[in-house]
This record gives structure tokens, sequence and C-alpha cells, in this order.
């Protein structure tokens, strides 16, 4: 959201402060109905995170999710991979064992991007994130593969629509 130009109930009718800057150059967050709001951010890849839990049984953990009110996005409760809307968050369920090898467990970072991957490989590889591995998941479609200073993998898709159910 664009704040500039909204004045605080406390700034003069200019929506401008009377308190002195801290410095040539500086900018000083704006403060809206008392909340500090910061100065905008430059650009910044927009990724969502979505775990990805792999279950035994995907009919039971679908039953589980909707107990906490959970509801289906994708997929099928018979099938092999389900989105799931709970709350405020995406999951995927995933009936396939985890992939040790590559140091997966049973809970793993995904993010789903909100740009063509393509794009998203570039800026990434601009700012130093090293990619382990395009790929291409029978699920999710052509994924990036990250791994975290520590080792942690992190893939990062974005769903082709030809494969969402």
């Amino acid at each position: 959201m664009d704040l500039r130009g909204v004045r605080s109930p406390a700034s003069p009718a200019g929506g401008h402060s009377t308190e002195p800057s801290t410095g040539p150059g500086t900018h000083r967050p704006e403060t809206i109905g008392g909340a500090k709001v910061p100065p905008p951010r430059p650009f910044l890849p927009g990724l969502q995170l979505q775990p990805m839990v792999h279950v035994g049984d995907m009919a039971t953990a679908v039953a589980f999710y909707e107990k906490l009110g959970g509801e289906i996005n994708h997929g099928d409760r018979n099938g092999d991979w389900v989105l799931m809307q709970v709350g405020t968050a995406q999951i995927g369920l995933v009936t396939r064992p985890p992939d040790a090898a590559r140091g997966a467990s049973t809970v793993e970072l995904n993010f789903s991007a909100t740009m063509p991957l393509d794009r998203l490989e570039r800026w990434l590889r601009d700012h130093g994130v090293k990619i382990v591995e395009v790929a291409r998941d029978l699920d999710l479609g052509t994924q990036l593969h990250v791994e975290t200073p520590d080792g942690m993998p992190i893939r990062i898709h974005q769903v082709e629509s030809d494969l969402m159910v």
C-alpha cells in the first residue's frame, strides 16, 4: 500500500512532520494512526510460503485438516497431492515419502512464486543465491531448488495450470 500523501492525525496540513530529520538524506518512517510505517522497500521477489507435509494416508490427513477448518483448493482426497487452505495459510499434502538423500524431511519449505520462474531464477542468481537444481515435479511443475546456508532444501514452484485439478 502506498501511503505517501496520507497524513497522520498529528501531522500538519502539509502531511509532513514538524519534528527534525535525523540527518541529510535520511527517511523517517511516517506515522499513521499511531503506528510507524516503514519506507517503501526495494523490489523483492513475491514468494508465498506453502509447507509441504508428507502423509501416510491422504483421506485421513485431509479429514484431520478439515477438522481444523481446512478446505481443499486443488487435488483430491483420494489422490497423491492436495493443496489445502487452513486459516490464512496454504499447505500441501503429498503421499510420497520425503527424499532423505536431498535433505528433505516430513515437512518441507516450499514457496509458490508470484512471478515467472525464469525471471525469479535470474533475480536469485543476481543476488548470490545458488540454484541447486531446476527440476520438473509431477505434482508441482517446474521447481527451483535452493538451499539455506545450513543446507536445508527449499523449493520454489509455480503450479502450472494444466497440472491443477
